[in-house]
């Protein structure tokens, strides 16, 4: 009988220590002091990337050309020769364009017979280019006047063959220059060239006869 209460006394005094211990300066215990068997509660973890776009630029560049025109010139004769001057050549050359003057002076503005006599002076022209320059004249000045005359032959002939009156105004300026060449010939070689005197053209003047 004596027993029980003994024991009983003894439960109560180490539940009394354990409170004791409890409610003292002892440190309380930690939760990560927790048995190795207590489960760990998930944690969500999101994870943001941060993606960066790829940006790519075409540039356009607008070019203006300036288009380069290159104009090529058709040949000219030459200007200038080596050939020394031949007097004799010469002379008879400046006959010749004398003889050719007064021929077409008397002959229509147009007709194959004026279209060959204008052939015949442009070749006595190149005959004559084909010579030396006369000492004391400026040689290019020389030719290219001469080469001038062959060409406005050339062309007087071609239109007085087809019938054209352009034929005539061009004689009249073939006419005129020659004049000047062979003044230009005279005074480089102490000549006297001429030319003849221009045909004078007459017009009829119709005549009235008074009745009585």
């Amino acid at each position: 009988m004596h027993a029980k209460p003994a024991v009983a006394a003894a439960v109560a005094t180490l539940v009394a220590c354990a409170l004791g211990a409890c409610s003292g300066d002892r440190p309380a215990v930690e939760l990560s002091q927790a048995a190795a068997g207590t489960p760990t509660p998930m944690q969500t973890v999101t994870v943001t990337e941060l993606m960066t776009p790829t940006v790519t630029t075409t540039a356009t560049q607008t070019l203006t050309t300036t288009a380069t025109v290159t104009v090529t010139a058709l040949p000219r004769p030459s200007l200038s020769t080596s050939t020394t001057f031949n007097r004799s050549l010469a002379s008879l050359d400046y006959t010749n364009l004398i003889d050719d003057i007064r021929v077409l002076d008397g002959m229509p503005g147009t007709g194959s017979p004026t279209a060959l006599q204008f052939e015949v002076l442009a070749r006595h022209l190149a005959s004559l280019r084909a010579n030396g320059a006369p000492p004391g004249i400026d040689p290019p000045s020389y030719y290219s006047r001469i080469g001038s005359l062959q060409l406005f032959a050339e062309a007087a002939s071609t239109e007085a063959g087809a019938g054209s009156p352009q034929a005539a105004s061009r004689y009249a300026v073939i006419r005129q220059e020659t004049g000047v060449l062979l003044s230009l010939v005279n005074g480089a070689l102490r000549s006297s060239y001429a030319l003849p005197a221009p045909p004078t053209r007459t017009t009829s003047t119709p005549t009235t006869t008074a009745s009585r």
